[in-house]
């Protein structure tokens, strides 16, 4: 049977910058109807890939290049997850279900709040992946916060990585809950209703730009930057 290095080498061959890997035991406080045996009863473990976005994105104020380079990594992050699942399925007995970061099933149009169908971000935590800071995001010893997520259920029970517990975020630091310009960050979660009407707007053609990623510009935390111990 595949090994957990394996799958990860196979992850890392197909484009992924990070993966780590979670037993589904772990996500035994997964709000009802997000548990990754509500989308695959058969899940054994999960199977954590991201890929970062450059870092020459957090250097222009013009909305088009961020926008642009994540819709791109967005679908990259995809095509690995199908490209690793059916890899998986090529092993006896071996089921794989790949897990996009969307589109929403849940929506709650008065709040103006989405959530994907498993919490990507705390599938990345317990994957080993990193801890989840003050701006909601999860922050990562390589990359920083600069990481777009997908994912892969399988019924095959892989070799756990250990949670990462480091606390990224200081104590006294507020930059992104003081740099939000609407003040949606409140130190352990996000209002969607407020982000949203900031974070992207259509222009006269037509076209979605996100117009607004402080949260992740002004982290300390950046790419290749890790806090003291």
């Amino acid at each position: 049977m595949i090994t957990s290095k394996e799958v990860k080498e196979i992850a890392y061959g197909f484009g992924a910058d990070v993966c780590g890997i979670a037993s589904v035991e772990k996500f035994a406080e997964a709000p009802q109807g997000f548990h990754p045996g509500d989308i695959f009863p058969d899940t054994k473990s999960v199977i954590v890939i991201a890929k970062r976005l450059p870092e020459g994105l957090f250097y222009t104020d013009n909305p088009v290049p961020y926008t642009t380079a994540k819709d791109v990594i967005l679908h990259e992050v995809i095509r690995i997850s199908c490209e690793l699942s059916l890899e998986l399925e090529r092993n006896d007995g071996a089921l794989a279900v790949p897990i996009p970061s969307e589109p929403y099933e849940y929506w709650d149009e008065d709040k103006r709040e989405g959530k994907g169908i498993l919490s990507l971000k705390h599938a990345g935590y317990l994957a080993g992946l990193g801890s989840i800071g003050k701006n909601s995001l999860l922050i990562n010893p390589e990359y920083g916060n600069w990481l777009i997520l997908g994912a892969v259920l399988s019924n095959i029970a892989l070799e756990s990585d250990q949670v990462n517990d480091h606390k990224f975020c200081d104590d006294a630091c507020t930059l992104c809950l003081d740099s939000c310009p609407v003040h949606a960050i409140d130190g352990s979660k996000v209002n969607q209703k407020l982000c949203r009407s900031n974070s992207g707007r259509v222009n006269e053609k037509g076209y979605f730009l996100y117009i607004c990623n402080t949260c992740r510009k002004v982290c300390p935390n950046r790419a290749g930057i890790r806090l003291p111990e």
